[in-house]
């Protein structure tokens, strides 16, 4: 597990640390930084830089000189530590790194169908803005679900029904299936019966977030894994660990399941993953500190990272500490309080 991420000659970071825990939420104003860290990860984890971000020239800080290294160093809780460094020529990359997942902002939203993943050599991919989804699924969909994610209206405990039980959670009622097609390497799914695109963004926007939070929690079928790519898959989750990148979980979702799908967060950070999350939602961010209150997940095992920037000024983070009891010890300002903020400009007379 990644315990501190530290960042040099980086975009708006010349030279942070930034602490992570099982579950580390991400916050702030647009353009403050947090989406600048979420990169960072990746580039580190796929130790390159990242299609249309450009070159080194287009990320090194404006803070430091233009011959000083880009360095991303992450602090693993086995006591060890790996360094990403970039320069104007040269890049060398990190030896240690965990097996990751990223579901984009920019995620598709309702497709008539989506393409099948046809590599050798790869495991399962959810993509980054979800397009092998219904892939990863049909690969999954047999794997055991850990107890304490099982929903409580699952039909089983496989990844297949407890998908179905969240699901429920967003959208009471709802019946979703899915098929593939060898053939035509796509797939389709139905919500009730109606094409995606018949049925608005919540559940489409959705699905990716679901999979991938159940799918790397995921053990072996029971009856084993049909291909050795299972037992390579099951090994480097333990020997590297399983880190979930999300943006924005709760695009698209009433208030209702953007806090369920913040107990869900919490709940998946109890069972060996870990889990970045940036977010706007202070209804997601309710639903964590809840999980927290109702001992779901420790305290100490969260943290609220807040990302603020001044024009011309390099980005600053601040780390409100969360207590058993779900409240945290301050709160920076514009950290979720607009909806305060609102009523109090309503509750004025005149």
């Amino acid at each position: 597990m990644i315990t501190k991420i530290e960042l040099n000659a980086f975009k708006s970071f010349p030279e942070n640390s930034i602490e992570f825990k099982p579950l580390t939420l991400l916050a702030g104003l647009n353009n403050s930084g947090k989406s600048s860290v979420i990169q960072a990860l990746r580039m580190y984890c796929d130790t390159a830089l990242l299609d249309g971000h450009g070159t080194v020239h287009d990320i090194r800080s404006n803070f430091s000189s233009t011959s000083e290294s880009v360095l991303v160093t992450c602090h693993f809780s086995d006591n060890k530590s790996d360094t990403l460094k970039l320069d104007n020529s040269t890049l060398v990359k990190p030896d240690k790194a965990p097996l990751y997942r990223y579901i984009s902002a920019d995620r598709l939203g309702p497709q008539t169908s989506l393409p099948l993943l046809r590599s050798l050599g790869v495991f399962p991919q959810i993509g980054n803005k979800g397009e092998y989804v219904l892939d990863f699924l049909q690969q999954f969909e047999n794997t055991i679900i850990p107890d304490v994610l099982v929903h409580e209206k699952a039909e089983g405990k496989t990844l297949d029904y407890v998908l179905k039980g969240w699901l429920n959670e967003i959208s009471p009622g709802v019946k979703f299936q899915y098929q593939t097609n060898a053939k035509t390497d796509s797939a389709y799914a139905e919500i009730d019966g109606f094409r995606p695109a018949n049925v608005g963004f919540g559940l489409s926007y959705t699905l990716p977030i679901l999979v991938a939070i159940l799918g790397m929690s995921a053990q072996a079928p029971s009856g084993g894994w049909e291909g050795s790519w299972g037992e390579e898959w099951e090994e480097k989750k333990k020997d590297q660990g399983v880190l979930v990148i999300l943006e924005n979980p709760e695009a698209h979702l009433h208030p209702q399941g953007q806090t369920a799908m913040g107990k869900l967060i919490a709940l998946a950070a109890s069972c060996d993953i870990q889990i970045v999350v940036e977010t706007h939602s202070d209804h997601l961010m309710d639903g964590i500190r809840i999980a927290v209150k109702e001992q779901i997940i420790a305290a100490d095992k969260v943290a609220f990272q807040y990302f603020t920037k001044k024009s011309n000024e390099p980005s600053e983070v601040e780390s409100p500490k969360l207590h058993e009891n779900g409240k945290l010890d301050f709160w920076p300002e514009c950290f979720f309080d607009q909806t305060l903020k609102n009523r109090a400009i309503l509750a004025r007379k005149g």
